[in-house]
């Protein structure tokens, strides 16, 4: 009876991992889908022979972050400064 109560609670284990390697993969899914259309926009501004704009908005970046958390909040300024951009 034991035997069947470990070989139950295996079981069980079994389809908890099973399940978070499923929602693993869904986030990593997620993850390279966000990279793929960052990419896409990157490659977009070197078409448009704006790849200075992207070097500018690097440099401006690591100059303003004196962190590595100022920079991600550095760059959530981008779009922002794109969008101004192309207003101007």
């Amino acid at each position: 009876m034991s035997s069947q109560r470990g070989m139950n609670a295996l079981a069980a284990r079994k389809r908890q991992i099973i399940g978070q390697s499923e929602s693993h993969r869904q986030i990593i899914a997620a993850a390279s889908r966000r990279i793929a259309q960052r990419a896409g926009r990157a490659r977009g501004f070197v078409h448009r022979q704006r790849w200075w704009l992207l070097g500018v908005a690097a440099v401006g970046g690591l100059l303003l972050a004196p962190s590595w958390r100022g920079f991600s909040k550095a760059l959530r300024l981008i779009p922002d400064l794109v969008r101004a951009r192309r207003g101007a």
